[in-house]
């Protein structure tokens, strides 16, 4: 998902949940598997609910995947969202 902005960014409240993953490549890369949308770090916070402090410290000690984009200081972080829900339901509570 590529960054938002003038009158589309954050339009009906979405925070990009709702992007097509059907297979449309970003910035004209290869397609990500089906159903397993790119997600930047604030797409990753909002789909967990969870702040930028407690999604940094779950990726540094590796509790979820990450995916590093280019190399050193500039280098940004991808998260797939089947990742994600598949972490999250491993995450369930039991009685």
């Amino acid at each position: 998902m590529t960054a938002r902005s003038g009158a589309n960014a954050g339009q009906n409240g979405t925070n990009g949940d709702n992007a097509s993953s059907a297979g449309h490549g970003r910035n004209g890369s290869a397609p990500a598997p089906e159903g397993s949308e790119i997600l930047t770090s604030r797409e990753a916070r909002a789909f967990l609910r969870i702040g930028r402090t407690k999604l940094h410290e779950m990726t540094r000690r590796q509790i979820i995947p990450a995916y590093r984009i280019g190399e050193g200081r500039t280098s940004s972080l991808r998260y797939l969202r089947s990742d994600l829900l598949g972490w999250l339901v491993r995450q369930r509570v039991s009685r």
